[in-house]
């Protein structure tokens, strides 16, 4: 258990996060027209992927108001161990996974 720890979850889970955002990016740059196509075709989906994202957002603010208390001294130090890395893990996740389901949404399609 020594080497599964939060922050290396979070490390591995942001190399998938960042080759995700370079798929999205390269998908819909190289067919932009039929990647909007798709986002419309497949509106739930869509939908789901973004409620994800404002999931992830909203737990991104709340680790930055806990960074916050941290610098005012309204809470100790080890907060970060214990409040923040469970956060910034759990919003890296998220936000994983709603480029998983936009990536699936936007990805070109074999006919």
């Amino acid at each position: 258990m020594k080497y599964l720890n939060p922050v290396l979850i979070g490390i591995f889970a942001s190399t998938i996060a960042s080759y995700l955002t370079f798929r999205v990016y390269s998908s819909s740059v190289k067919r932009t027209n039929y990647s909007m196509a798709r986002l419309f075709l497949r509106r739930e989906d869509t939908i789901k992927s973004l409620k994800v994202l404002i999931a992830s957002l909203a737990m991104f603010t709340f680790g930055r108001v806990v960074s916050i208390f941290i610098l005012l001294n309204m809470l100790e130090e080890s907060a970060i161990y214990y409040i923040r890395v469970p956060i910034d893990v759990t919003v890296t996740i998220l936000l994983t996974y709603s480029l998983v389901i936009l990536y699936e949404v936007i990805k070109p399609r074999r006919v």
